[in-house]
């Protein structure tokens, strides 16, 4: 996702304060973090909407995330940097993610031979990746998840204490160490609907109109959901 694409779409529907620009300053002192986090919160609504929070997990921590998403992602420091979360993603406590290994292929495969920060080596001799987190996601608790893996997808189910080594699939539920496809959430057809839908690009208060039909299961058909019958408005909502 570029810059532009996370601060206009992915933060759509946040809560934003006249003192965000000072609690992102504010952060910078390591005395005064939780000071400004709390100022954030009471400002804007609490982790799920607060924007501020958000901007300060991507200036100081290197991590992006999108709006209503919640749990691991949103204490700074849980997630390495280079991690991206998408709208609406539920992190259980405990989870935690590896975008690098240990060389195994080297005389010794201690740090002090590849981490820069620890003083022996000028730069870091192993590089570390990125990992991406689709919307709606459910990640489990204590689940963990490795630098084989790049991308979970959307609507994708990581089951508690899962050990995920490689991508996992749009709405797949995956479990067990190493963690594998136990089924999909919907068949192929409403799969390809909810995609098309990109309904989590709505503001949680536009959604909450359709709460009738969002707290119903649409694996046995879709033929009454508003929001998978309005597509040709999509364009509508990513301009916000």
């Amino acid at each position: 996702m570029s810059k532009t694409d996370f601060t206009d779409k992915q933060h759509y529907g946040l809560r934003s304060s006249t003192c965000g620009p000072l609690l992102l300053w504010i952060y910078k002192y390591r005395r005064l973090r939780k000071l400004s986090l709390s100022i954030a919160f009471r400002l804007e609504g609490g982790r799920f909407h607060s924007r501020s929070l958000r901007m300060i997990l991507k200036k100081y921590h290197g991590i992006q995330v999108g709006a209503y998403s919640y749990g691991e992602c949103l204490n700074p420091g849980s997630f390495p940097n280079g991690v991206t979360v998408g709208r609406y993603v539920s992190i259980g406590g405990g989870v935690r993610i590896f975008l690098r290994n240990h060389p195994m292929d080297r005389l010794s495969m201690h740090p002090f031979f590849y981490n820069k920060y620890l003083g022996f080596v000028k730069e870091d001799t192993i590089g570390t990746g990125n990992m991406e987190i689709g919307h709606d996601a459910w990640i489990g608790e204590r689940a963990v998840i490795t630098s084989g893996c790049t991308h979970v997808g959307i609507g994708a189910v990581i089951g508690a204490s899962s050990v995920v080594t490689k991508d996992v699939p749009d709405f797949a539920i995956v479990a067990g160490n190493p963690a594998r496809i136990i089924r999909y959430r919907f068949p192929e057809e409403i799969r390809k609907l909810v995609l098309e839908s990109r309904w989590w690009e709505l503001s949680i208060d536009e959604i909450a109109m359709h709460m009738n039909h969002m707290v119903k299961s649409i694996r046995n058909g879709t033929t009454s959901h508003p929001l998978l019958h309005e597509i040709k408005l999509k364009g509508k909502y990513c301009e916000h």
